[in-house]
Protein backbone atom coordinates (compact mmCIF):
# COMPACT_ATOMS: atom_id res chain seq x y z
CA UNK A 1 0.00 0.00 0.00
CA UNK A 2 1.06 3.65 -0.41
CA UNK A 3 3.13 5.35 2.31
CA UNK A 4 1.46 8.34 4.61
CA UNK A 5 4.04 11.09 2.37
CA UNK A 6 2.87 9.63 -1.06
CA UNK A 7 -1.21 9.64 0.72
CA UNK A 8 -0.49 13.18 1.92
CA UNK A 9 0.85 14.39 -1.81
CA UNK A 10 -1.81 12.58 -3.32
CA UNK A 11 -5.11 14.77 -1.38
CA UNK A 12 -2.82 17.54 -1.39
CA UNK A 13 -3.04 17.07 -5.42
CA UNK A 14 -6.76 16.28 -5.45
CA UNK A 15 -7.95 18.55 -3.11
CA UNK A 16 -5.97 21.53 -2.34
CA UNK A 17 -8.40 23.67 -0.68
CA UNK A 18 -9.29 20.59 2.07
CA UNK A 19 -5.77 19.96 2.75
CA UNK A 20 -6.26 22.10 6.13
CA UNK A 21 -9.01 20.45 7.30
CA UNK A 22 -7.46 17.00 6.04
CA UNK A 23 -4.16 17.46 7.91
CA UNK A 24 -6.01 18.77 11.05
CA UNK A 25 -7.69 15.72 11.04
CA UNK A 26 -4.22 13.54 10.56
CA UNK A 27 -2.68 15.24 13.73
CA UNK A 28 -6.02 14.91 15.60
CA UNK A 29 -6.11 11.22 14.93
CA UNK A 30 -2.57 10.42 15.88
CA UNK A 31 -3.32 12.35 18.92
CA UNK A 32 -6.20 9.89 19.31
CA UNK A 33 -4.11 6.80 17.95
CA UNK A 34 -1.00 7.44 20.77
CA UNK A 35 -3.89 7.97 23.59
CA UNK A 36 -5.32 4.60 22.66
CA UNK A 37 -2.43 2.56 21.16
CA UNK A 38 -3.68 2.08 18.02
CA UNK A 39 -1.74 1.22 14.97
CA UNK A 40 -0.29 4.61 13.33
CA UNK A 41 -0.12 4.28 9.78
CA UNK A 42 -4.07 2.92 10.00
CA UNK A 43 -4.80 5.84 11.74
CA UNK A 44 -2.73 8.23 9.33
CA UNK A 45 -4.47 6.91 6.32
CA UNK A 46 -7.96 6.69 7.27
CA UNK A 47 -7.91 9.98 8.25
CA UNK A 48 -5.92 11.50 4.75
CA UNK A 49 -8.17 9.55 2.77
CA UNK A 50 -11.58 9.86 4.39
CA UNK A 51 -12.27 12.71 2.35
CA UNK A 52 -10.85 11.34 -0.51
CA UNK A 53 -14.44 11.29 -2.38
CA UNK A 54 -15.44 15.08 -1.08
CA UNK A 55 -15.37 17.15 -3.66
CA UNK A 56 -16.42 14.79 -6.49
CA UNK A 57 -19.16 16.05 -8.65
CA UNK A 58 -22.58 14.96 -6.95
CA UNK A 59 -23.30 13.20 -10.93
CA UNK A 60 -20.16 11.51 -10.94
CA UNK A 61 -20.58 10.05 -7.27
CA UNK A 62 -23.93 8.99 -8.61
CA UNK A 63 -22.72 7.33 -11.47
CA UNK A 64 -20.29 5.11 -9.13
CA UNK A 65 -23.14 4.02 -6.65
CA UNK A 66 -25.20 2.72 -9.17
CA UNK A 67 -22.63 1.29 -11.00
CA UNK A 68 -20.70 -0.61 -7.64
CA UNK A 69 -22.90 0.29 -4.89
CA UNK A 70 -25.67 -0.42 -2.75
CA UNK A 71 -28.18 2.08 -4.22
CA UNK A 72 -30.51 2.16 -1.28
CA UNK A 73 -27.80 5.54 -0.20
CA UNK A 74 -29.09 7.49 -2.89
CA UNK A 75 -32.10 8.03 -0.84
CA UNK A 76 -30.41 9.91 1.77
CA UNK A 77 -28.64 14.11 1.91
CA UNK A 78 -26.00 13.36 -0.91
CA UNK A 79 -23.79 14.66 1.66
CA UNK A 80 -23.01 11.34 2.82
CA UNK A 81 -22.63 9.84 -0.60
CA UNK A 82 -18.59 10.48 -0.48
CA UNK A 83 -18.26 8.06 2.83
CA UNK A 84 -19.05 5.22 0.33
CA UNK A 85 -17.86 6.28 -2.58
CA UNK A 86 -14.52 7.41 -0.59
CA UNK A 87 -14.24 4.14 0.56
CA UNK A 88 -14.54 2.23 -3.09
CA UNK A 89 -12.29 4.79 -4.55
CA UNK A 90 -9.02 4.57 -2.53
CA UNK A 91 -9.74 0.62 -2.97
CA UNK A 92 -9.74 1.12 -6.73
CA UNK A 93 -7.22 3.95 -7.31
CA UNK A 94 -4.60 3.30 -4.19
CA UNK A 95 -4.69 -0.12 -3.78
CA UNK A 96 -5.84 0.31 -0.08
CA UNK A 97 -7.25 -3.09 1.23
CA UNK A 98 -6.49 -3.13 4.46
CA UNK A 99 -10.04 -3.09 6.26
CA UNK A 100 -9.73 -1.14 9.06
CA UNK A 101 -8.74 2.05 6.46
CA UNK A 102 -11.34 1.10 4.51
CA UNK A 103 -14.42 1.24 6.92
CA UNK A 104 -12.66 3.76 8.85
CA UNK A 105 -13.54 5.95 5.54
CA UNK A 106 -16.89 4.67 4.44
CA UNK A 107 -18.52 5.34 8.16
CA UNK A 108 -16.78 8.58 8.59
CA UNK A 109 -19.83 10.56 8.01
CA UNK A 110 -22.68 8.52 8.89
CA UNK A 111 -21.33 6.66 11.67
CA UNK A 112 -22.14 3.01 12.66
CA UNK A 113 -23.41 1.27 15.60
CA UNK A 114 -20.47 -1.82 15.12
CA UNK A 115 -17.23 0.59 14.38
CA UNK A 116 -14.09 -0.62 15.58
CA UNK A 117 -11.56 2.05 17.19
CA UNK A 118 -10.09 3.15 13.92
CA UNK A 119 -13.33 3.75 12.43
CA UNK A 120 -14.56 5.59 15.73
CA UNK A 121 -11.15 7.35 15.42
CA UNK A 122 -11.41 8.67 12.33
CA UNK A 123 -15.64 10.01 12.78
CA UNK A 124 -14.25 11.88 15.71
CA UNK A 125 -11.19 13.42 14.73
CA UNK A 126 -13.32 14.57 11.71
CA UNK A 127 -15.42 16.60 13.85
CA UNK A 128 -13.03 17.88 16.52
CA UNK A 129 -9.58 18.65 14.72
CA UNK A 130 -8.37 21.77 15.69
CA UNK A 131 -9.43 23.97 12.29
CA UNK A 132 -13.84 22.92 13.68
CA UNK A 133 -14.84 25.99 16.43
CA UNK A 134 -18.58 24.88 15.94
CA UNK A 135 -20.62 24.79 18.77
CA UNK A 136 -20.30 21.84 21.23
CA UNK A 137 -16.65 20.72 19.67
CA UNK A 138 -14.85 21.60 22.89
CA UNK A 139 -17.01 19.10 24.91
CA UNK A 140 -16.53 16.55 22.11
CA UNK A 141 -12.75 16.57 22.57
CA UNK A 142 -12.85 16.45 26.22
CA UNK A 143 -14.97 13.40 25.72
CA UNK A 144 -12.87 11.85 23.42
CA UNK A 145 -10.02 11.79 25.90
CA UNK A 146 -11.63 9.92 28.34
CA UNK A 147 -13.29 6.85 26.02
CA UNK A 148 -13.76 6.49 22.14
CA UNK A 149 -17.28 5.38 22.98
CA UNK A 150 -17.96 8.77 25.01
CA UNK A 151 -16.40 10.86 21.81
CA UNK A 152 -18.19 9.02 19.51
CA UNK A 153 -21.74 9.18 21.38
CA UNK A 154 -20.80 13.40 21.65
CA UNK A 155 -19.96 13.54 18.21
CA UNK A 156 -23.24 11.55 16.61
CA UNK A 157 -25.19 13.75 19.23
CA UNK A 158 -24.20 17.12 17.97
CA UNK A 159 -24.46 15.95 13.89
CA UNK A 160 -28.04 14.45 14.43
CA UNK A 161 -29.16 17.71 16.23
CA UNK A 162 -27.77 19.53 13.02
CA UNK A 163 -29.05 17.67 10.93
CA UNK A 164 -32.15 18.12 12.59
CA UNK A 165 -31.90 22.04 12.83
CA UNK A 166 -30.86 22.28 9.44
CA UNK A 167 -33.64 20.40 8.05
CA UNK A 168 -31.43 18.31 5.86
CA UNK A 169 -32.78 15.68 3.70
CA UNK A 170 -33.62 12.22 4.65
CA UNK A 171 -31.15 11.55 6.90
CA UNK A 172 -29.98 8.15 7.08
CA UNK A 173 -30.79 6.10 9.55
CA UNK A 174 -26.74 5.16 10.07
CA UNK A 175 -26.59 8.75 11.90
CA UNK A 176 -29.10 7.88 14.73
CA UNK A 177 -28.93 4.51 14.60
CA UNK A 178 -25.08 5.47 15.93
CA UNK A 179 -26.02 7.64 18.55
CA UNK A 180 -28.65 5.64 19.75
CA UNK A 181 -26.31 2.82 19.99
CA UNK A 182 -23.53 4.66 22.05
CA UNK A 183 -26.09 5.97 24.49
CA UNK A 184 -27.01 2.50 25.29
CA UNK A 185 -23.38 1.67 25.93
CA UNK A 186 -21.92 4.25 27.57
CA UNK A 187 -25.32 4.94 29.54
CA UNK A 188 -27.91 7.94 29.74
CA UNK A 189 -27.18 8.88 33.25
CA UNK A 190 -23.50 8.75 32.75
CA UNK A 191 -23.82 10.89 30.03
CA UNK A 192 -26.24 13.34 31.32
CA UNK A 193 -23.98 13.72 34.38
CA UNK A 194 -20.67 14.90 32.45
CA UNK A 195 -22.70 16.98 30.33
CA UNK A 196 -24.11 18.78 33.05
CA UNK A 197 -20.20 19.39 35.04
CA UNK A 198 -19.18 20.45 31.30
CA UNK A 199 -21.89 22.66 31.01
CA UNK A 200 -21.19 24.20 34.48
CA UNK A 201 -17.63 24.72 34.49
Amino acid sequence: MITVLEALEIIKKRDELRFLHIYGTYETALKLANLYQLDKYKISLGAILHDYAKNMPIDEQKEIINKYLDKSILDYDSAVFHGEVGSFLIQKDLGVNDQDIIQAVKYHVTGHPEMNDYAKVIYIADFTEMNRTHKGVDFCRKLSEITLDLGVLAVSEKTYQYLINSKKNAIHPLTYATYQSFLKKVGVDYYESLKSCYESL
